[in-house]
């Protein structure tokens, strides 16, 4: 789901000359920002003109922070999130594809009747960045008719696909009145790693202002079971689940893009 740095490196150590042919075709290359792993020392979008870069975070030393969840497959996970969220009165943010709302209506009637934040996960489940910004246009425009249809109200986030997004796919989305929202925090659920790696990476890497990532389709087997844990530890910490839209217009927003990992 997260797109890493390609590197460059020559096969062996005498083409010198194919190096410096490779690092000339990489530095003429169009720009695009991709979400890092495994570097928390460096802003992913440091390539984007500042007005042009996702959120990440807020900016802010109170202990909120916004629990997201991606949809775009399956009718099981979905409603095995909502009743551990309803049992613990947490209120989430819901990014949803247009497809997948299209197809579940009465699941995404029932996120919104439990109070939570219905937001876009874009149409085709494709990395905007590769569609152009007439293309991304298109795909947000899409997903904005179908959840608008369903909830009567006009969604304003959009998650774009496997967090992959560039300075095309960003203004796409501001053209049609979105701001982009990556996360600061990834649970790693869509890997199903086991529920004890979410729980304690999620727990671990949680800070005032975070934007968790996780997702309620039904590839991501292990969501349900970890949910209750990370709410608990949570809680104990001190932090307070609140929705995306009172996070960022309440506390401001961080567009650098740090990216937080285990070590």
């Amino acid at each position: 789901m997260h797109w890493i740095w390609n590197r460059l490196a020559p096969r062996r150590a005498g083409t010198a000359l194919l190096t410096a042919a490779l690092l000339l075709l990489a530095a003429a290359a169009p720009a695009q920002a991709r979400v890092v792993e495994r570097n928390d020392a460096a802003p992913v979008s440091a390539s984007l003109q500042p007005n042009l870069r996702p959120i990440y975070s807020a900016k802010t030393d109170e202990k909120v922070i916004a629990l997201t969840f991606d949809i775009s497959w399956g009718n099981k996970m979905a409603p095995k999130v909502l009743e551990v969220l309803r049992a613990e009165k947490v209120p989430a943010t819901f990014f949803l594809s247009g497809p997948w709302a299209k197809n579940h209506v009465e699941l995404v009637k029932q996120i919104q009747a439990d109070g939570h934040q219905i937001e876009s996960h874009g149409q085709a489940h494709v990395d905007l960045n590769t569609l152009g910004r007439e293309g991304a246009r298109q795909n947000i425009a899409a997903a904005h008719a179908i959840l608008k249809e369903i909830t009567g109200r006009d969604p304003t986030y959009i998650r774009p696909p496997n967090g992959a997004f560039n300075e095309a796919s960003v203004q796409a989305a501001k053209d049609l009145g979105y701001a982009t929202v990556i996360w600061s925090v990834d649970s790693l659920d869509w890997k199903n790693p086991g529920v004890d790696r979410i729980i304690n990476r999620t727990v671990k890497l949680t800070h005032p202002g975070a934007i968790i990532l996780m997702h309620a389709s039904d590839s991501c087997k292990q969501t349900d079971q970890a949910l209750p844990a990370i709410i608990k530890s949570l809680r104990e910490q001190g932090y307070r689940f609140v929705l995306l839209d009172e996070l960022i217009r309440t506390h401001g927003v961080d567009m650098n893009g740090h990216i937080r990992v285990l070590r």
